[in-house]
């Protein structure tokens, strides 16, 4: 069940290299709809998550945390998608959203500017070359911006990517048929073990968004490790006093979150308790 990611600067060929994929492929294109579905899984308004999507990071936002949970929630709506089946996404930051899952094949697509230009000038028949150009420019800036404030990465650095493509110098049918060779290779081939693994961080992933996004565990920090419906759960948590039967609330509150995911079958802990600081 390969997955593909499309990264692109806006007006690219993303979107079309996605659609001829689709058609050839028979998989089906995932953009906005990733939005949707973590909407609907953990009742998110979809206006909210598409603006932490979409927008650039203000001064606000580097005192906060939010942009981050609702990223987890985007991720693990397409991972959750991804266990359905094979899909090609290309939408923001598919390559990092799914860092870490096997059978991933992440494309980079590149354009000419003048072919940019072009693509913006026929859906907006009133916009002047000069304008086309500086709406590019001010796109690219945001992403670039979004990535490594997020990521702490150049989402334009070639080593993220398994195969970088130029429109300048083939055609997207072309970059089409260079895709699905690639998939053909032995690393993108279904195999019981790449599935088992893709199962575990797919759980990994749920569990990790359901105590970022839970009301009694939301700002607490753990490592997450999940095999075969067993997850190991590590870091530390803040008690909310200086008695034992506090801390113990507490970390029984976090067990039962992870408890009620779905796929959770044993729960193993290493959790250690830090004081609330006081000022």
């Amino acid at each position: 069940m390969p997955i593909i990611t499309i990264s692109r600067g806006t007006m690219s060929g993303g979107q079309m290299l996605a659609e001829r994929l689709s058609s050839r492929l028979g998989y089906p294109t995932v953009g906005r709809e990733a939005i949707k579905d973590a909407a609907a899984q953990y009742g998110i308004s979809e206006c909210v998550l598409e603006r932490e999507l979409l927008e650039k990071p203000g001064l606000l936002d580097r005192l906060r945390r939010e942009r981050g949970l609702y990223l987890l929630a985007i991720q693990s709506a397409l991972v959750t998608r991804a266990l359905k089946g094979s899909f090609i996404y290309h939408g923001n930051a598919g390559h990092l959203l799914l860092k870490g899952l096997p059978q991933v094949l992440k494309v980079r697509l590149i354009a000419p500017l003048e072919f940019r230009v072009d693509m913006l000038r026929k859906r907006d028949k009133d916009m002047t070359e000069e304008r086309a150009r500086q709406h590019i420019a001010e796109v690219d800036r945001r992403r670039a911006e979004w990535t490594m404030f997020l990521y702490r990465v150049d989402w334009r650095d070639p080593s993220l990517y398994d195969l970088v493509l130029n429109l300048e110098s083939i055609t997207v049918q072309g970059a089409c048929e260079l895709v699905v060779r690639a998939l053909s290779l032995p690393e993108f081939q279904d195999t019981p073990a790449k599935r088992s693994a893709f199962e575990d961080l797919a759980l990994a992933c749920r569990v990790r968004t359901e105590l970022a996004l839970h009301e009694r565990t939301k700002g607490m920090e753990f490592e997450v490790e999940a095999a075969r419906g067993v997850v190991k759960l590590s870091g530390q948590y803040y008690s909310s006093g200086l008695f034992s039967r506090g801390a113990s609330r507490h970390k029984d509150e976090i067990i039962s979150v992870v408890r009620g995911v779905a796929g959770v079958e044993k729960i193993e802990v290493d959790l250690r308790e830090a004081s609330v600081p006081v000022d």
